[in-house]
């Protein structure tokens, strides 16, 4: 990173971009990407993506990073990046989304020397207000939506001190966020002047090779800041079929600017995985059954249907019996209590406004979701952790099409209407990106749940009460409903718990945490995976339970790399639930087999060809 911090190695001392030659015929420079040659010095380039995997220590590399500018003296911080670079402030600038400001700062007290580094906030009620607030700062911490709402653009208003200062270095965590290049939040970071640029994300690429030009315009790192320019070098011959020759050559290109260690270079404790098999209860089997026949019943309607009704009701209502059925395995008869099975009747086709948003939430589990138009990943828009006001809303259609709220807000409404690309327009209705549960619930007693706990949670109460009373354990689930009945059966066992889901304010979460790191009487947190899944560090618990698989076997790594990190000093042992016979095994089947599911559910878009609405509906039915 320091080397990066020095800008191209015209010298050829180390593999990169750009590399001078002199000869007696003339001087010029060759970009080692696609060989070209140009006699102009390229435009320098200062920083990279740090793309390590979880766990692997990313924040203090970082931290590290901006320690090494105590080992030069302040005044000399603009030279160190060359003799034409501008002055710069010194400081550095990290931009993370909300819920990882408490892990920054965390991550700075317990690895940096007192006053060593000073920093502070620039976020809602502490935000810098005038320039002695600075004094002395090193470091300053705020999120990418601080920095959107207060972008100016091209208006004659005066800009925030983020905008008119010279920063010795900008650090974008989960970078992946500005992957939409022309998002404001985008344009905003992008607007920023600094000396040296990082990009911190684990997945410079997650969706399609476009996602990686955002991360490059934002570095500057030229001449791939042109996304033109990229295209041609890289994307076009991919598209050609030179697919080994633009391999070759985004290897050469990611070589040059991008560091990812394998976690073999730490030493972390063994971790152990182990599935525990349920056998539901007789009557728990005959409910599950129940929504079984019922989920396929519906299915064979849909077959037999015509194809306007396959393209445009059967995906979402099918997706939707098939929550209810994992959710069964969860919460066995007390899903009876709260949900009729006539409740899963044509509601779906009938009112889709009234349940796009939990649609929404159903599809996005299930994997990676973009917006129709401009590609880009529905967790990566603006408003994914709006902060002030509510969010912007984008629009999800009744055949899965999800547009973004940029889209919506810019082009024009036949657009967005067409994007389904049906002949006939699907119904749609606006939802919010922002991440949250919609699986409310009264609060519970053990005397609502006449019937006794469902079979898996018992099982899992006999199992954390079998353990040592100084093991911390993180039970993580996909729905707080689970969590609290979960909660109710500790507390009936007599065994201190603490939640974390999205219930929690945000302003609450950090005491939650440290609540449960200190307190030696809380042996157990609750998690919801959409709030544990990253930011925490819960290295003071050495064992996890994941209540049901999940659609992404991404998100339950995540989940898991909370405890399995640096910092951890013990063994650590994983605990995943399964129930038998169920279709809890065939998420685990497409878990291994790498099937992304989101891609079969929207072959749905070759309805142009007589089969294109049956074929993932055929799917479906095969899989339950």
């Amino acid at each position: 990173m320091l080397q990066r911090e020095q800008g191209w190695a015209w010298d050829g001392s180390r593999a990169d971009l750009w590399e001078f030659f002199s000869e007696s015929t003339g001087s010029y420079f060759i970009n080692r990407v696609s060989d070209a040659v140009q006699t102009e010095p390229p435009q320098q380039f200062y920083g990279g993506i740090i793309a390590d995997p979880m766990g692997l220590g990313k924040t203090l590399s970082m931290i590290s990073l901006v320690a090494s500018d105590l080992l030069v003296d302040r005044n000399d911080l603009s030279s160190i990046t060359g003799a034409n670079a501008e002055v710069s402030s010194g400081r550095t600038l990290i931009v993370v989304p909300p819920p990882l400001l408490d892990s920054w700062e965390e991550q700075l007290k317990q690895h940096v020397f007192f006053n060593s580094i000073p920093w502070r906030r620039h976020h809602g009620k502490s935000r810098v207000t005038n320039d002695s607030d600075l004094e002395e700062c090193l470091v300053v911490l705020t999120t990418y939506h601080t920095i959107s709402s207060e972008w100016k653009g091209s208006s004659d208003q005066q800009p925030s001190f983020l905008f008119n200062t010279r920063w010795r270095r900008i650090i974008l965590d989960e970078a992946h966020f500005i992957r939409n290049s022309e998002s404001r939040m985008a344009r905003a970071i992008c607007s920023i002047n600094s000396v040296s640029r990082w990009a911190v994300t684990g997945t410079p690429i997650q969706n399609r090779l476009g996602d990686l030009t955002a991360l490059l315009k934002f570095l500057q790192v030229y001449p791939y800041s042109e996304e033109h320019k990229f295209n041609a070098d890289i994307s076009h011959l991919w598209k050609i079929g030179k697919i080994d020759e633009a391999v070759k050559r985004l290897k050469r290109l990611a070589g040059c600017i991008l560091l990812r260690r394998p976690k073999t270079v730490i030493q972390l404790p063994p971790r152990h995985d182990f599935q525990h098999f349920v056998e539901l209860a007789q009557a728990e089997r005959d409910l599950y059954q129940a929504f079984k026949m019922h989920t396929l019943s519906h299915i064979e309607q849909a077959l037999s249907a015509d194809g306007k009704f396959k393209r445009t009701h059967s995906y979402a209502n099918m997706l939707q019996r098939i929550e209810a059925m994992r959710m069964v395995c969860n919460l066995g008869l007390y899903y009876k209590m709260r949900y009729d099975l006539e409740t899963y009747n044509e509601q779906t086709s009938q009112n889709w406004t009234a349940v796009a948003q939990k649609m929404f939430n159903i599809r996005r589990g299930i994997s990676s979701i973009q917006c129709r138009l401009c590609y880009c990943p529905a967790d990566s828009t603006e408003n994914a952790f709006y902060e002030v006001g509510p969010p912007a809303l984008s629009t999800f259609s009744q055949c899965l099409e999800f547009v973004c709220s940029t889209c919506v807000s810019t082009r024009s409404h036949l657009v967005v209407f067409k994007s389904c690309s049906h002949e006939t327009i699907c119904p749609f209705a606006n939802i919010s990106t922002d991440i949250f549960e919609t699986d409310d619930m009264p609060t519970l007693t053990m005397n609502h749940l006449s019937d006794g706990l469902p079979t898996k949670i018992s099982m899992l109460i006999s199992d954390l009460q079998s353990q040592p009373h100084d093991v911390k354990c993180v039970v993580f689930s996909s729905w707080r409903t689970t969590l609290e009945i979960i909660e109710v059966g500790l507390k009936h066992a007599c065994i201190p718990c603490l939640r974390f889901d999205g219930k929690v304010a945000q302003k609450d979460r950090h005491a939650v945490i440290q609540r449960f790191r200190k307190d030696p009487t809380i042996r157990v947190l609750l998690v919801t995976l959409s709030c544990g899944a990253v930011g925490l560090t819960l290295t003071e618990a050495s064992r996890a339970y994941l209540m049901e698989p999940h659609w992404n076997p991404t998100l339950e790594d995540q989940a898991l790399a909370r405890i399995h990190r640096i910092g951890q000093t013990k063994e650590v042992n994983t605990i995943r639930f399964i129930v038998r016979d169920s279709f809890e095994e065939r998420v685990v089947e497409l878990q291994k087999s790498k099937t992304d599911l989101a891609e079969v559910i929207h072959r749905q878009n070759e309805s142009n060809q007589p089969d294109g609405a049956q074929r993932p509906l055929e799917w479906l039915k095969a899989l339950i």
